[in-house]
């Protein structure tokens, strides 16, 4: 495992929670921003900010975040609903940027660059209380990744803007709590909406997005999977004109009945875990 090295001198704000405790929230997701959190004690980090410095400060805040304690910001790729808040986060805290290394960043910077952490799929890290590594996403992207990690002994995996679901990503699903799965489009409401065949093509291709009914048939697959660790799974990427959160209930209970339970995130709306949960 590799050791992560931060030259940061974090700034403490107010009193943060106990060292093994952990909570977390989603910002935001969906077609137009996308945005996580995660906290532990006085360390925190964002995975992917599509939101710009004020509405992210807006967010944290409803939230009861500090931006303070964030430390790194993790990236899964450069599309906007993603990347569009990372430069000027970055920028303003002094934070580095954790990302593939052949991501091409710079192509999509404002401004002379990022102070970024290179990272390899598959391969371990650790900073203080996390550990993670990122896996390869199936997606029009280059250098796409998702992640899966710990952080004091509960663990997360953010599987979305792919367009298949591969063994290793099913196999660090199970191994998690937590699991943020895509639920992005409604296979009806894509077929009958207003996209142009061309981008319909994209969207339903393996470079694309999972559908209600992918994450469904993944989330059957999972609940059969034998020293299953998941608590939750929160369905999440929704589409602004190809779905809706009735559309997911639908569609998703036409296949799964399996027993973990799920919530699904509304388009844009913050969703917040906030019992503190103890480690184990």
């Amino acid at each position: 495992m590799v050791r992560f090295v931060s030259d940061i001198n974090r700034r403490h704000g107010r009193p943060g929670l106990k060292a093994d405790s952990t909570r977390f929230a989603i910002l935001g997701s969906g077609s137009a921003a996308n945005g996580y959190v995660f906290e532990s004690g006085n360390f925190s980090f964002i995975i992917d900010n599509g939101y710009s410095l004020s509405e992210f400060r807006r967010r944290m805040k409803q939230l009861d975040f500090s931006e303070s304690k964030l430390t790194f910001i993790f990236l899964t790729h450069h599309h906007s609903d993603h990347f569009k808040g990372v430069e000027p986060l970055s920028s303003a805290l002094g934070i580095p940027v954790v990302t593939h290394k052949d991501m091409p960043l710079e192509k999509y910077c404002k401004k002379e660059g990022l102070h970024r952490l290179d990272i390899i799929p598959g391969k371990e890290y650790s900073f203080d209380s996390l550990q993670f590594r990122c896996f390869e996403t199936s997606h029009d992207a280059a250098s796409s990744v998702g992640y899966h990690f710990t952080l004091n002994n509960l663990s997360f995996t953010i599987i979305t803007d792919t367009g298949i679901v591969s063994d290793e990503m099913m196999f660090l699903a199970a191994k998690s709590d937590y699991l943020f799965l895509e639920s992005n489009y409604s296979p009806e409401l894509l077929h009958n909406g207003p996209y142009p065949d061309f981008l319909k093509r994209r969207i339903l291709s393996d470079k694309g997005h999972l559908s209600n009914l992918d994450a469904a048939v993944c989330m059957s697959r999972l609940s059969e999977m034998e020293n299953l660790r998941l608590k939750k799974i929160f369905l999440c990427h929704l589409s602004e004109k190809n779905n809706n959160v009735e559309k997911v209930k639908e569609e998703v209970s036409r296949i799964y009945e399996g027993a973990i339970p799920y919530a699904i995130c509304p388009r844009n709306d913050c969703l917040s875990q906030k019992t503190l949960i103890r480690s184990d």
